[in-house]
């Protein structure tokens, strides 16, 4: 594959709203804990599988409501395959903070925890960023997914 990286970039500013590529992510606003960072990193690892063995359309089923009303399941296969794919297996994820706040771009004022990795791809290592949202039943899952080049 000719300079995946190159590749990654051009296909990440494509999409939009729930996958993103942010050169600049901009920093939560701690606010009181609802659940633990604990269980955030690990239900973000669990949502990470799917991501990471190819299965787009599982990761897509298990996300939040708000997550699947911004993209169709389609539309998050495809632009998976299109910037996922080609980075490869992972080598190692570190978990790099998990963080309560109300506040997160491009989603209405809530409780959210964001939980942020260092990981490495065969073609890259990246930060990946999850934000957990509360569902109506109180079951927390991925409402957006960012990732992008480590710095």
């Amino acid at each position: 594959m000719k300079n995946p990286l190159r590749r990654f970039l051009a296909a990440a500013c494509l999409l939009f709203g729930t996958f993103a590529f942010a050169a600049d992510t901009p920093p939560v606003t701690p606010a009181a804990p609802s659940g633990s960072a604990e269980e955030s990193a690990r239900l973000a690892k669990e949502w990470l599988v799917h991501v990471d063995t190819g299965d787009y359309a599982q990761s897509w089923k298990e996300a939040a409501s708000r997550f699947k009303a911004s993209v169709s399941q389609d539309r998050w296969v495809a632009a998976m395959n299109q910037v996922r794919q080609p980075l490869g297996a992972v080598s190692a994820r570190e978990l790099v903070e998990a963080t309560f706040t109300d506040e997160v771009p491009r989603a209405p004022k809530g409780e959210y925890w964001v939980v942020k990795f260092k990981t490495t791809f065969e073609a890259i290592t990246a930060n990946e960023l999850l934000t957990f949202a509360a569902e109506p039943d109180g079951t927390w899952r991925v409402s957006q997914f960012f990732i992008r080049p480590a710095t």
